[in-house]
């Protein structure tokens, strides 16, 4: 899926469309009006997405600063090493624009001008997971994270095991589903959630996106 037009001066590319309405939340909430979220439709599309916000010369004029979300999953030193990499490869794709993408060396550093860049692994501190394993932390130790424990282990023992086909990246996605199950909206996605305030965006464990997405602020401090 290519970037949507460009309408806002920072740039915020997500994986996919609960990213996309997480971040919107988020940015909502902090009253940040200039971000722009835009879906890759997929890790793998951000050369692509790249290329393609680039070579749109006159738009891209009003773009001041780029904001990369990307799960960690397995690894979040090699998820940013991809990011650098498809950073690295749009450039070289896209020399004759006059456009150069910042490499960031390290995630959540704002590098350069026009366009500033930072990059955020999600859920932050150099841990594996992804969006899920953030939300999840909002409950954890609660009362309701008990009782996921409880229904998690009922269920496993009558036969009806919860479906994870990855041990822990699949048991984030389940028990963020299962406190959602808690809400007076227990049908919507997890970015929708946000949305409908489930997620309490005040909560510290977002601390790590609160201050990425105030750092891509046009008048934020750029690292040289």
């Amino acid at each position: 899926m290519a970037p949507a037009e460009i309408r806002e001066e920072v740039q915020l590319l997500v994986e996919g469309n609960d990213e996309r309405n997480f971040f919107e939340a988020f940015a909502a909430h902090l009253a940040l009006g200039n971000v722009q979220v835009q879906v890759l439709d997929g890790k793998d599309r951000l050369r692509q997405s790249l290329e393609t916000l680039a070579w749109a010369v006159t738009a891209f004029r009003k773009v001041r600063t780029i904001g990369i979300v990307r799960d960690a999953d397995d690894s979040a030193a090699g998820a940013f090493k991809s990011v650098r990499t498809s950073l690295r490869n749009a450039n070289d794709a896209i020399r004759s624009s006059g456009v150069v993408f910042p490499v960031p060396d390290r995630p959540e550093r704002l590098v350069g001008e026009r366009p500033a860049l930072s990059v955020l692994i999600l859920p932050g501190d150099g841990q594996e997971g992804m969006l899920e394993t953030l939300l999840c932390k909002t409950f954890a130790g609660s009362g309701v994270d008990r009782c996921i424990d409880g229904f998690f282990k009922c269920a496993e023992e009558s036969g009806s095991a919860i479906h994870r086909p990855d041990k822990a990246r699949g048991s984030d996605k389940a028990r963020a589903r299962a406190f959602l199950a808690t809400t007076p909206d227990p049908h919507v996605s997890v970015g929708v959630a946000a949305k409908k305030g489930h997620w309490g965006l005040d909560h510290r464990a977002f601390d790590g996106v609160r201050s990425f997405l105030t750092s891509l602020k046009p008048n934020g401090t750029r690292a040289r």
